[in-house]
């Protein structure tokens, strides 16, 4: 399976180009201001950027794809599986958690979850911890609820649920009754994620075989619908300059307050490299 890094804050027209090229999106976690922030006059200006944007215009051509039975998936990962139910129920309210939930957690499976193709091939043993162990690693301090889904419930199904400690039962694992949009509000790539040394891990419980396991379930599960789609780039060349591979991941701990072991840094106005040629030339 190859990357590609997608820029945010473009025009529609580049989302479209991309989105007939590669086989699906993950929309990754993050932090960013929306209508519902407890003070917006206190929102830093980092918060305020073009990812918002960017999402409705990626989810809005995969819904328009796959409508015209061009098959193409999502997975959301914690903001952006806010962020596409927000564009999926417009109405939408996140719901305040009553915490800032940073722990890891069992789910709560609901009745029919079993019915998903997300958990076929999920072995006896695995199914039991995933009740039981507390794999699910969670960064977030709002919800979204069953309740604010509205009348778009019948578009989706619930997976399963999680509770804060406040009471605040709220939606974490989720999809589309019809196309290949999938959402969770834990972080399935963090239980085999490194912290930097000397930094206090609130998901330790999720680092265990059976976490690791079943956070890659989901991974492998959303790799296998990307290989349903037959995009492709109209080059080798094409797709060489889009490759993640072109980037190098940096070692975070030079810097301070970061969470994680490496970090990938884009230049903000350079979207891909140059043919060697080119290079050669400048």
């Amino acid at each position: 399976m190859q990357f590609d890094k997608i820029r945010i804050g473009r025009d529609r027209n580049y989302y479209e180009l991309m989105m007939s090229r590669i086989n699906g999106v993950l929309l990754t976690g993050g932090a960013v201001y929306l209508d519902d922030e407890d003070n917006p006059a206190a929102v830093p200006s980092w918060m305020t950027n073009d990812c918002v944007k960017s999402i409705q215009y990626i989810y809005e051509l995969a819904l328009q794809r796959n409508k015209a039975n061009k098959y193409f998936p999502i997975w959301a990962t914690c903001l952006g599986f806010q962020l596409m139910l927000k564009n999926a129920v417009p109405s939408m309210k996140r719901a305040a958690c009553g915490e800032t939930i940073s722990r890891a957690l069992s789910l709560q499976p609901t009745e029919d979850y079993d019915s998903s193709p997300m958990f076929q091939g999920l072995s006896p043993e695995l199914r039991t911890r995933l009740q039981s162990e507390p794999f699910a690693c969670y960064q977030h301090k709002y919800c979204i609820t069953e309740e604010s889904l509205g009348a778009a419930a019948s578009d989706w199904r619930v997976l399963a649920t999680g509770r804060a400690r406040s009471g605040v039962s709220f939606i974490t694992l989720i999809e589309h009754r019809k196309y290949p949009l999938y959402g969770c509000q834990f972080h399935p790539e963090r239980s085999a994620y490194d912290q930097l040394v000397g930094r206090q891990d609130p998901w330790t419980e999720s680092h265990t075989k059976h976490g690791i396991q079943l956070n890659q379930h989901f991974a492998h599960f959303f790799v296998e619908a990307c290989r349903r789609n037959s995009n492709r780039f109209d080059s080798l060349e094409q797709l060489s300059r889009h490759l993640i591979y072109n980037w190098m991941p940096e070692f975070s701990g030079r810097h301070n307050n970061v969470n994680w072991l490496q970090v990938y840094l884009f230049p903000k106005d350079v979207d891909y490299v140059k043919k060697a040629e080119e290079c050669s030339e400048t």
